[in-house]
């Protein structure tokens, strides 16, 4: 599957203007204050205004840094077979390409991770999934470098640059310098409100994810603990906070490298910013706030405290009973519909890319009816591959994870982007119900070399669309089972599973015969996923401090 790599966005022919350069539209005098070069004010509307700026780099992100970038055991392997090491993370793919210019992709905004706290958990379950190298690394799951401290900048101090707004006894109480606060402009209103991180998320060579709170004086536990890094707590351990007063800040580093790498990071995330701007849906990434600075973007999103669906799925499988594992599938295909209703295609939609909302404890309560919870149990993230589309229009630029690949795309052939949104559910959906991935090879009685080798024929295998039934399909080998897939429907309809497996043998299909999303969304099982009066509803969300 070495050829299916992304391609953020085609790169500006040289000598046109950046993406960050200032629109023509200002904010209203109402809010706006006197800014500094790089500060970046939106309107009410929602529009951005950038200012154009001369940015200086960074010492030391030279093209060969490996802080952030891959893993260390990644790298070994790529230098054993004497190839340059792959920085691309958009994909898993055995494809290597010239490192020269190439971005690391900004990582996803999720909550912590399970650790094993939770009663019961699959902690020593052999794993049939991978996840992608480059979120394993951004969430924390693997040690990684971490790199060079970026320089101050306008939006992020220290508390001893804000002790002239704190009272004498707030001072006295913290230590100068502890904390790291940020500063962005309110979607809704423009005006500039600042949050106080507690805890990193993620890492990545370009970017970096922070959990924080609009409250401003920490509490006593947290002051008086000798331990604490930096004044920043676990993230795991925010049992002191109110959940409405946590959001995710992704502080995304722009500045250049050098060349197309610039313009690439640039240009799409100035993108995914501009799509989070015109969407709003409880089970999509919202964002909350943003401030385009001369040298990085800070983003403000909602905080999403359960982790994402791969850690669900492939740890604590579980917890993915028939109602929950219904709601989810209900709810991603709800947020899907609504993008290409908005004529946005999603086109990266994987487990990684779908976080869950609640912590596990919550998903566990089996007095919780999932049909009717009032809020959204899950968000669909990671807009950094999606794109606006003309009605008819068929797209060529081959992107996303290759495990999600339509066949048209394996095929290089042009695609309707819905439709390929639609077979990335299909492989969603069976994962979730299977715990691997439906084209991966499989066999009880192959060693792991095996699996490795017929790791490289997973990409004819979904050109071809072969795939089968294991968990859910026929024991007997000579038994052909339900269909061309070998399901054993009796173990679906024990499990209350039936119209899942039918979901997925609507999309698992090729181009000319898939059924449209908006087909599975009427079907019973996918209908009956959510009962909520006027649908589900936003979470309460305190904004931040408002800055005078």
């Amino acid at each position: 599957m070495g050829d299916v790599t992304p391609l953020p966005s085609p790169l500006m022919s040289n000598g046109s203007p950046g993406p960050w350069k200032k629109f023509d539209k200002r904010p209203s005098s109402s809010y706006h204050q006197p800014q500094t070069e790089g500060d970046a004010p939106t309107s009410p509307e929602g529009t951005m205004s950038f200012t154009p700026t001369n940015r200086k780099g960074y010492a030391g992100l030279s093209s060969g840094s490996a802080a952030g970038g891959i893993s260390m055991a990644v790298q070994s392997q790529h230098q054993q077979n004497g190839q340059p090491h792959h920085t691309r993370n958009r994909s898993i793919s055995d494809y290597v390409p010239d490192p020269t210019l190439i971005p690391k992709r900004m990582v996803t905004v999720s909550g912590s991770h399970p650790t094993g706290e939770l009663k019961g958990a699959e902690t020593g379950r052999e794993s049939h999934m991978r996840r992608e190298p480059h979120l394993s690394e951004a969430r924390g799951l693997t040690p990684v470098e971490k790199p060079p401290t970026p320089p101050r900048s306008e939006s992020s101090h220290s508390v001893s640059d804000q002790s002239a707004a704190e009272t004498p006894s707030q001072r006295s109480s913290i230590e100068p310098s502890r904390y790291e606060y940020f500063e962005a402009y309110g979607r809704g209103d423009g005006k500039r409100r600042r949050w106080r991180a507690i805890g990193q998320l993620g890492q990545g060579t370009f970017s970096r994810v922070m959990l924080a709170t609009s409250q401003m004086v920490p509490p006593v536990s947290e002051r008086e603990n000798p331990n604490a890094s930096n004044g920043l707590i676990d993230p795991r351990k925010t049992s002191q906070y109110d959940r409405k007063t946590l959001v995710a800040i992704k502080v995304c580093e722009h500045g250049p490298r050098g060349g197309a790498s610039e313009e690439r990071i640039e240009m799409s995330l100035k993108r995914e910013l501009e799509i989070m701007q015109i969407i709003r849906h409880p089970s999509l990434i919202h964002l909350k706030a943003w401030n385009i600075e001369s040298t990085r973007a800070i983003l403000v999103l909602s905080y999403c405290a359960g982790g994402d669906l791969f850690d669900l799925a492939n740890g604590h499988r579980s917890l993915l009973r028939a109602g929950l594992l219904r709601r989810i599938f209900a709810e991603i295909v709800g947020a899907v519909l609504y993008l290409h209703d908005q004529l946005i295609v999603h086109r990266d939609i994987k487990l990684e890319n779908v976080l869950v909302n609640l912590p596990l404890t919550e998903l566990a309560d089996e007095t919780i009816d999932w049909s009717t919870y009032p809020h959204s149990v899950i968000t669909l993230a990671d807009l950094g591959l999606s794109r606006r589309i003309a009605p008819d229009e068929k797209l060529e630029t081959r992107c996303g994870s290759d495990d999600y690949a339509a066949p048209e795309v394996i095929l290089g052939m042009p695609y309707d982007g819905r439709m390929t949104d639609a077979w990335s559910l299909g492989v969603l959906l069976y994962a979730l119900l299977e715990g691997r991935l439906p084209f991966d090879f499989y066999s009880p009685t192959s060693d792991y070399h095996t699996h490795l080798r017929m790791r490289s024929r997973t990409s004819h295998r979904i050109a071809r669309v072969e795939w089968n039934w294991i968990q859910y399909g026929v024991t007997n080998e000579n038994d052909e089972g339900d269909g061309d897939h070998r399901a054993d429907d009796k173990r679906f309809e024990k499990m209350g599973l039936l119209g899942a497996k039918e979901a997925v043998e609507m999309l698992l299909r090729r181009q000319r015969s898939r059924m449209p999303l908006s087909a599975v969304a009427k079907s019973q099982w996918v209908a009956g996923g959510i009962r909520v009066d006027g649908g589900i509803k936003f979470r309460e969300e305190e904004e931040g401090e408002e800055v005078s």
